[in-house]
């Protein structure tokens, strides 16, 4: 098992599919309306992961044991952003 969790593959593959899971959270978000501010908004998630893999990568360099943290930190942050995102109700912002 603690190979599995060291294992780079396994940690990169997580981070993309939550990537893909948060991003269509928050894509399915209702917006009301189209401006640059709620692109920005969508896309939060994807900063997050993006953002993860490369503290991943620059960890890995540093540290050898221990970077599946860096990974569940980083998803459970996709997953509160996403879910915090879907859950806003966006229609009586200004």
């Amino acid at each position: 098992m603690k190979n599995a969790l060291n294992n780079s593959k396994y940690n990169i593959i997580a981070i993309i599919i939550f990537e893909i899971i948060t991003c269509s959270i928050s894509f399915s978000a209702n917006f009301s309306d189209h401006s640059i501010m709620s692109t920005i908004i969508k896309w939060t998630p994807a900063i997050i992961g993006i953002s993860t893999l490369f503290v991943y990568f620059v960890s890995r360099l540093f540290i050898k044991k221990l970077n599946w943290i860096i990974t569940i930190l980083g998803i459970i942050l996709m997953l509160y952003a996403a879910l915090t995102i879907y859950g806003t109700d966006f229609s009586q912002t200004l």
